[in-house]
């Protein structure tokens, strides 16, 4: 008896490794990443304090950047930095419980409370962060029936097969919200299985009732996407569920026809495919999806969409790799959202050559986000280098999961208060421009000191400074900078894990009548031999001003 146990225990770890391998078919990585990304690193590897004191009895190390300026690498839209507020949030769908006590499936396992769009903070916050994308989007939004002939504030009852039910007054706030802060709107239509008949083809006639009444309302959509992942549907919504590609290809020609007819002058697109660390897209081995997607209907679309979090946090029932303080001051982890964005762009070039490319949806852990991790300072640094990263390599735009919201949120959802990727987006907003230039680091660890660098307001350069070393700070030397004046930047906290965030020194909050104070740098004369001093785990722009 004993042996046959052995031999069926053996089995089922064989079978794992080998389902394991097929997920990891054309992944980033291996069995043995995969395994790593579970393990729980030990927290005594960083310190509260040291990006405020730094490390006085360690000798820095010493890095040289330069700047290539004979023409920038790419150019990027007023919109690269956007944002996102979840379908959840605007009709009380399922969302993310806020305990994140277990494990949650699908959208979550609790309802989020409606957002109020008219609340006078939440406003001034996000118009600060215009022009920028709002994208309504995520997991509900396959969910989601749309009664354009109701006048509740919520739904009292909802279609048979929907999970939830969006009202007449709950898309005119979303609406009235964009317009009045500077937003151009991206809206998920659902394409999940509530949508579709026993055949499993898309109904468009309650997609027609919306775009109908949002055209006699002369609202603007930017941009309508047809489903949200439909790569994972048999993750979200059951094996049983998930949509053939030729399938989803006569899907988008029925919703790219609707669409014209409406809104001739917005935009249009399919899914954006889910990517996870490592995997990539998960189990492509069996479902496929992006590339074949692409293949077939590669024309029909406008813009071509991914989405992609480097780390899973505590609430998702499995993880390729799970949120930990010290994952993402990893270079190689934080480069593989260029691994999958050169895929991207591969796939772009030969089925969709010349289309945009948007990260769609990003956070610092998937899940809803790892509390005291995606909403703390130390999240921050993940932030700012994917933004630098991914401005690097040919993409558009980059929309944050989310503005307000769960841990991932740029604003706490029950203060209003702005948390540190807010303030992190408002300086890259001001700081940094359109332009892109390659930059090259050499000098100890430089792998470890993490160089951006684009054109800003003032006809000159900005420099973002990412110290990812925990333990020891770093001089970077600009001697292409010699005799130039430059305003610093400096960012740092006295607690790594706290919300607070620091501008050369002083707490950034909001003043007491509830308004943003001005973000200003401190000028520092012309040196012959300019260095930036970075403490760990510390960050700076560093702004030269044009002649």
């Amino acid at each position: 008896m004993k042996k046959w146990l052995g031999i069926v225990a053996l089995g089922i770890v064989v079978l794992l490794i080998v389902i394991v391998e097929l997920g990891l078919w054309q992944s980033s990585g291996n069995i043995v990443d995969f395994v790593n990304g579970q393990r729980v690193l030990p927290p005594t590897e960083l310190q509260a304090d040291i990006p405020l004191t730094g490390n006085p009895e360690a000798a820095p190390l010493a890095a040289t950047l330069t700047v290539d300026l004979a023409a920038p690498i790419a150019s990027l839209p007023d919109q690269y930095l956007s944002f996102a507020i979840d379908t959840s949030q605007v009709v009380g769908g399922k969302w993310w419980n806020p305990e994140a006590a277990s494990t949650e499936m699908g959208s979550g396992s609790t309802n989020a409370p409606v957002l109020d769009f008219s609340q006078p903070q939440l406003n001034v916050l996000t118009r600060a962060l215009a022009p920028a994308y709002l994208r309504i989007g995520g997991s509900e939004a396959d969910k989601t029936f749309y009664d354009m002939s109701s006048n509740a504030p919520v739904a009292e009852t909802i279609p048979t097969g929907y999970e939830s039910m969006m009202t007449r007054p709950q898309w005119d706030a979303v609406n009235a919200f964009a317009q009045r802060n500077g937003l151009d709107l991206v809206f998920t239509l659902n394409a999940g299985p509530s949508s579709r008949d026993e055949n499993g083809r898309w109904q468009s006639q309650n997609a027609e009732s919306l775009l109908a009444y949002t055209a006699e309302q002369g609202y603007e959509v930017a941009l309508w996407e047809l489903g949200n992942e439909l790569n994972i549907f048999w993750f979200v919504h059951g094996l049983d569920q998930q949509i053939p590609v030729a399938q989803y290809h006569e899907d988008l020609q029925t919703a790219r026809a609707l669409v014209a007819d409406y809104f001739p002058a917005s935009q249009f697109a399919g899914q954006g495919g889910a990517f996870w660390p490592l995997f990539g897209e998960p189990l492509n081995f069996f479902f496929g999806f992006t590339e074949d997607y692409l293949a077939q209907a590669g024309d029909l679309t406008d813009i071509v969409s991914w989405h992609y979090y480097p780390q899973q946090g505590r609430r998702g029932p499995i993880a390729s790799r799970r949120a930990n303080p010290s994952r993402l001051l990893d270079p190689e982890n934080l480069d593989e959202a260029a691994h999958w964005a050169a895929e991207l762009t591969a796939w772009r070039d030969e089925y969709a050559p010349g289309k945009p490319i948007w990260l769609g949806e990003t956070g610092n852990a998937q899940f809803g986000g790892e509390p005291g991790l995606s909403d703390v300072y130390l999240g921050g640094l993940w932030w700012l280098d994917q933004l630098g990263l991914l401005a690097t390599v040919d993409h558009d735009v980059v929309v944050r999961q989310t503005l307000i919201g769960s841990d991932y949120g740029m604003i706490d959802s029950e203060t209003f208060s702005p948390r540190p990727d807010y303030w992190n987006s408002l300086l890259w907003k001001q700081l940094m421009g359109n332009e892109v230039y390659a930059v090259a680091v050499s000098g100890d660890q430089s792998d470890k000191l993490r160089a951006y660098a684009q054109a800003n307001a003032d006809g000159g350069v900005t420099l973002l400074l990412i110290n990812l070393n925990h333990d020891q700070n770093v001089a970077v030397s600009l001697p292409q900078f010699a005799n130039q004046p430059y305003e610093l930047y400096s960012l740092t906290t006295a607690d790594i894990f706290s919300q607070e965030l620091r501008l050369n020194g002083e707490p950034l909050v909001l003043l007491p009548d509830g308004t943003l104070p001005s973000l200003v740098g401190t000028a520092v004369p012309a040196t012959a031999s300019p260095e930036i001093q970075l403490n760990p785990l510390a960050y700076s722009f560093i702004l030269f001003p044009g002649d």
